[in-house]
């Protein structure tokens, strides 16, 4: 089994730190899939973004969803089914058929990212938050960097366009690992579910500043998967 890593569209490879190094000395192949960057994808989103990434999938490859990427999963499952093994949410939204990114979000950060958009693009996603935020949840060095390096401003339009209306297929299981507070009410919904969910008392981005931690809660999931 592999296990592909895909960062939120917000973000980049980086994001996933060193999860994967640690997933290899536990036994397991992983790899970083990359999202095209936004100049390359054309409109609809949902449905590029989620053909690249099914492109990707080989049979028995078991998709890790992070953040802004779990809106995706039913997009890439619906062309993927047969080849995936099953998928786990870390930290993630679930998928929202028909609804937009900022259907889902809290109404006060909506408001907020219109306001800060200009030429019909919002800021990178570190602009999002009060200065010092980011630099406090990944550790200084060549990680932090290589994060910071890929982030770029992303088109308004994706957070408007209506996720395709797709749920996700009744052959492909699925787990959720919490990573942080902000995503309990997801964690929540897939334990209500019945899916197999595990918590950390970390932050949104520990792939990055507790690799060992996140690669071993990962494990445990895929044992558990169906």
């Amino acid at each position: 089994m592999r296990l592909i890593l895909v960062h939120s569209p917000l973000v980049g490879p980086a994001s996933w730190g060193e999860v994967p190094a640690e997933l290899a000395a536990r036994g397991y192949a992983a790899q970083v899939a990359t999202l095209p960057g936004w100049l390359g994808v054309a409109r609809p989103y949902y449905p590029a973004l989620a053909a690249a990434l099914a492109q990707a999938v080989e049979p028995g490859d078991l998709l890790v969803l992070h953040s802004g990427a779990g809106g995706l999963a039913a997009s890439v499952a619906a062309l993927a089914e047969s080849r995936l093994a099953g998928m786990v949410f870390v930290d993630a939204i679930l998928p929202h058929p028909g609804r937009s990114w900022f259907d889902t979000a809290a109404a006060p950060l909506g408001e907020a990212l219109r306001a800060a958009a200009s030429d019909g693009l919002l800021p990178s996603w570190d602009q999002w938050f009060p200065p010092g935020a980011i630099a406090a949840l990944a550790p200084e060095g060549r990680i932090r960097e290589a994060f910071l390096a890929e982030l770029r401003p992303a088109p308004l339009g994706y957070f408007d366009e209506p996720a395709p209306a797709l749920e996700m297929p009744l052959g492909v299981g699925w787990s959720y690992l919490r990573l942080s507070k902000a995503y309990e009410a997801e964690a929540a919904q897939a334990r209500a579910l019945g899916r197999p969910t595990l918590r950390l008392e970390l932050s949104h981005l520990a792939m990055m500043s507790h690799p060992a931690e996140v690669a071993s809660s990962l494990v445990r999931l895929v044992r558990r998967a169906p």
